[in-house]
């Protein structure tokens, strides 16, 4: 994976469909927590990279696939908490030193697998798979290309994203769409390779 193309790739997308991605920020911005506008948004960028139009409408196309996705974000949430269960049980029974050590343990087994499963939601609606054949194959393209540059993909596109908070967060929108982009051309090129 090459995190600077990705990023290149972001900002000419970005350039070119600057006002139609701008307003999809602030949509996904606002009902993003129904997963399927941010999946929306995200797919602006893999429809620009593949040198496909690039509407407005695209935000709300996921809609079709609500749940799926829906259930896909919730199963990954679950999943992820699960870590934490048996830190919880020690803190629970007072034995915080071994709690202590769960806890850590579920923080570095989260961010492994957060970042394995960095493109499930694109692959569960983009490929119409199933929520565990995302998660698989979401894991296989992470790891067949290198984990380590896809969580330098995560922190560098969190940082970009995070930059506009400097201006009282009103440039987040400016900058947001920039880091979402540079992990959605990321899919796209990874997902066009195939496995």
């Amino acid at each position: 994976m090459d995190i600077g193309k990705a990023f290149v790739d972001a900002w000419n997308s970005y350039t070119k469909n600057f006002v139609i991605l701008i307003l999809a920020a602030i949509v996904s911005s606002i009902l993003g927590f129904l997963i399927a506008p941010m999946v929306g948004f995200q797919m602006m960028f893999v429809k620009a990279k593949r040198g496909e139009g690039v509407s407005f409408n695209e935000v709300f196309s996921p809609f079709r696939r609500f749940g799926s996705l829906l259930l896909g974000a919730i199963w990954i949430a679950i999943l992820l908490g699960l870590a934490f269960l048996p830190g919880a049980v020690c803190f629970y029974f007072n034995w915080n030193l071994i709690g202590g050590l769960f806890v850590f343990a579920a923080i570095l087994i989260d961010v492994y697998f957060a970042v394995c499963w960095l493109f499930a939601l694109l692959l569960i609606y983009d490929k119409g798979l199933s929520i565990n054949a995302g998660l698989k194959t979401s894991r296989e393209i992470v790891t067949k290309n290198n984990w380590w540059l896809h969580f330098l993909l995560i922190v560098l596109a969190g940082i970009v994203s995070g930059l506009g908070n400097i201006l009282w967060g009103v440039g987040a929108i400016l900058t947001m769409p920039l880091g979402v982009g540079a992990i959605a051309s990321a899919y796209a090129e990874e997902a066009k390779l195939g496995l």
